[in-house]
């Protein structure tokens, strides 16, 4: 039986729009372009869709400016909040963007990867392109599969907003960039330990504890009901249980049993004490699922896609 992917988390991804509109904004000199980028790639010359991807970068600095001139010009953490919700939502669809540019490239990086130089090497052409991205906060991360997508650095937002956004802005963003500096799975399975996937739902736990008000509640919930989720049943290729039997992991049992006896206090720690025990009471895969989605309050209409 094949353990389906459970994802929550609703992240900045790639669009499907085919064109992105810029805002229209004139400040301090500032100049936000009212024309539109034209994303598709269709019939282009490799010249154009240079000019296309420069125009998107040089696009997102402009308006990368204008929003620090709103940060500037705050008066209050509050509003500092709602500079970084628009900031995100504006800068997530133009990320967007330029990954639907470039998707040939970032479908096939990996086999631009040279095994006698040990680097990848791009064509000139490809390469021109590539260099755009050198002096942004832009990077290509390699997500598995031999795909990659183009994101900003780990520590962009909050190193943007430290300071000026209120206390559960900033450890939201410090708490993603922490995690974003490495892939937390890729090919149907797990790219850390399980117990650095409990790490994350303490961390997200504490934030639904310290701040039950936060505009971002609903964003750090998802994150808590994905992380326990895969702590508790694991993914595809790599499983806490063996879906033959039901029997569970030696190893899985070991962190459980760890999770349990460093986390007294923990709310997720009971869950995790409750779920250990369904193993003792030959829980089939169905029951396991059931009690992992109802015990993290997960609604599942159907199966989303992993981010």
């Amino acid at each position: 039986m094949a353990l389906p992917i459970l994802t929550l988390m609703a992240m900045a991804s790639c669009k499907n729009e085919t064109q992105i509109t810029l805002p229209q904004h004139k400040e301090n000199g500032v100049i936000i372009s009212e024309a539109t980028v034209d994303t598709t790639t269709s019939g282009n010359s490799k010249e154009t869709l240079f000019q296309k991807v420069d125009y998107a970068i040089w696009s997102m600095g402009n308006l990368e400016e204008y929003f620090q001139q709103q940060l500037a010009k705050a008066k209050t953490k509050i509003r500092g909040n709602e500079i970084y919700e628009e900031y995100q939502e504006a800068m997530a669809a133009r990320i967007g963007g330029i990954n639907e540019l470039e998707t040939d490239l970032l479908e096939n990086y990996s086999n631009y990867y040279d095994q006698e130089q040990e680097k990848l090497v791009f064509p000139d052409s490809i390469q021109k392109r590539v260099d755009l991205f050198k002096d942004t906060d832009l990077e290509f991360w390699e997500i598995g599969e031999g795909f990659a997508e183009i994101r900003f650095k780990p520590y962009h937002y909050y190193t943007m907003f430290k300071g000026k956004v209120t206390q559960d802005y900033e450890y939201f963003l410090q708490t993603e960039a922490k995690e974003n500096t490495e892939l937390f799975s890729a090919d149907a399975g797990l790219g850390i330990s399980f117990k650095e996937v409990g790490d994350r739902v303490l961390s997200w736990e504490k934030f639904l504890k310290e701040y039950p008000t936060s505009g971002l509640l609903e964003d750090a919930r998802q994150h808590y009901q994905y992380y326990g989720y895969t702590y508790l049943m694991g993914m595809d290729n790599t499983p806490t249980f063996e879906f033959s039997d039901g029997k569970l992991y030696r190893e899985n049992r070991q962190e459980f049993k760890r999770f349990i006896a460093q986390n007294p206090n923990s709310d997720f720690a009971k869950i995790v004490k409750a779920f250990l025990a369904k193993f003792d009471q030959k829980a089939t895969f169905d029951d396991l699922q059931q009690f992992a989605r109802k015990e993290l309050n997960i609604v599942i209409k159907e199966e989303p896609e992993e981010p």
